[in-house]
């Protein structure tokens, strides 16, 4: 995998300028974008917060670090939060802060089963739940389809019973994977599925993306810099001219425009530490999109980069 990562691209290029200068005036003038969830029609902000570790245990310098980046999502519009995995037993802390700051009915917030076994699966949504202080929660999703069948039966209950508002799936690119979540797509189980989607990994837009626009399933889409990849593909590369023509002012913004311009996504998430990085990535939910014209040239354009 690449090592060149954001920190080193973006002080490196002339994004770093844009950056700090962001929002724009024509981008202060608008509120972001926002798409219904198929099933219920409520609307979300197209652009939201990815699991950050930040997010898993307080950074050096404490809170002031996981709350300026939340902050600065809410400031620009934005509402969505992917609740980190709890890891080796350790607990989140975004809702404690979310709590701290009074800000969690601003936010929705998901979360994911990570473990085999169904009392197990009952025991993790409990612990989440407690973590993320809302009952009922925004969203449960089962990880990579682990264990459906002790977990979606769990889910359902959970949601009959009004303990979550919305239950899905997380998605990669696995063939087998994929097969699975087509056949839950179309037998209409999933509100919401999140899934792996970018120039890099664009392989769901094949079959999974017109699947659920056309069985009204919600998707959040994650990865949109393939953990630091795509900043080493177009490191040293100028952003192109045409690029003010969907008003598009950085690498980072080229990347999530494109995933926001293909009709099936509800909302893009894009995980970070650094406030002014978020700003920059909450602002391709303002101003135009691309069109498919434009999209196969974003790609194309991409990929010659080589």
């Amino acid at each position: 995998m690449n090592s060149f990562n954001r920190r080193q691209f973006l002080s490196a290029s002339a994004a770093s300028t844009v950056a700090a200068t962001l929002p724009t005036p024509a981008l202060a003038q608008e509120s972001m974008r926002r798409r219904a969830i198929p099933k219920t029609g409520e609307e979300l902000p197209v652009c939201g917060l990815g699991s950050s570790p930040v997010f898993m245990e307080l950074p050096e310098g404490g809170k002031e670090v996981p709350m300026s980046v939340v902050q600065t999502m809410l400031e620009m519009g934005g509402k969505v939060i992917d609740n980190p995995s709890i890891l080796r037993g350790r607990i989140p802390v975004l809702g404690s802060l979310l709590e701290e700051m009074d800000v969690l009915d601003e936010t929705f917030l998901s979360a994911k089963i990570t473990v085999t076994g169904k009392q197990e699966g009952i025991e993790h949504l409990e612990i989440l739940q407690r973590s993320m202080r809302k009952n009922p929660a925004d969203l449960l999703m089962v990880n990579l389809l682990m264990d459906m069948d002790n977990h979606w039966p769990t889910l359902k209950d959970w949601k009959d019973a009004g303990r979550t508002r919305y239950i899905g799936i997380t998605h990669t690119t696995d063939q087998v994977e994929e097969e699975q979540t087509l056949k839950l797509i179309e037998a209409g189980e999933l509100d919401i599925m999140q899934v792996n989607y970018s120039m890099l990994q664009p392989d769901a837009a094949n079959r999974v993306l017109p699947a659920a626009m056309a069985n009204g399933v919600a998707v959040i889409t994650t990865r949109p810099f393939v953990n630091g990849a795509y900043f080493g593909t177009v490191a040293g590369h100028e952003l192109p001219d045409w690029a003010a023509e969907f008003d598009c002012t950085s690498w980072a913004q080229f990347s999530l425009k494109y995933i926001l311009s293909h009709p099936a996504v509800t909302c893009a998430l894009s995980e970070t530490r650094n406030p002014r990085y978020a700003l920059d990535n909450m602002s391709s939910g303002f101003g135009r999109l691309p069109d498919e014209a434009m999209r196969q040239r974003m790609f194309e354009h991409f990929h010659s980069l080589g």
